[in-house]
């Protein structure tokens, strides 16, 4: 089940409430068709799911969230940390794990989907991933 932060992300990413709807108001703009995840999520990354050192040995191909170093942002916008401590909340792999929605710890502008770190080589996968 997704926590809070990615409810927060889905509260419009699902297409189900428009952007502008708040305080009462209904709104009528909808996110873009090429922004909107739908409620179906079977087939995109995983999230709200605990990733922990458990975890990792039992899947075999992640890394030890404890223990494996990444680095976010770009630039003098960087930031480098444990899995763990970066990129989880709570333990937890959300879509802020790789998203910066402040657009603080970016590769990019807003055209790069405010991600944490390049797609460049699969860069982003490879930071959790082992093969």
């Amino acid at each position: 089940a997704p926590g809070a932060s990615s409810k927060l992300c889905l509260s419009c990413h699902d297409g189900t409430i428009a952007v502008d709807s708040f305080g009462g108001r209904v709104g009528s703009t909808n996110i873009s068709t090429a922004n909107n995840v739908g409620i179906d999520l079977s087939n995109d990354h995983p999230i709200g799911i605990t990733y922990d050192s458990t975890t990792a040995t039992a899947n075999g191909s992640l890394f030890d969230p404890a223990a494996h170093a990444v680095t976010i942002g770009t630039g003098t916008q960087t930031k480098t940390g444990s899995i763990a401590s970066t990129l989880l909340y709570g333990g937890q792999l959300e879509c802020s794990s790789c998203h910066d929605v402040h657009n603080t710890f970016t590769v990019g502008g807003l055209g790069t989907g405010m991600i944490k770190m390049s797609g460049a080589g699969s860069a982003i996968c490879m930071a959790c991933h082992n093969k």
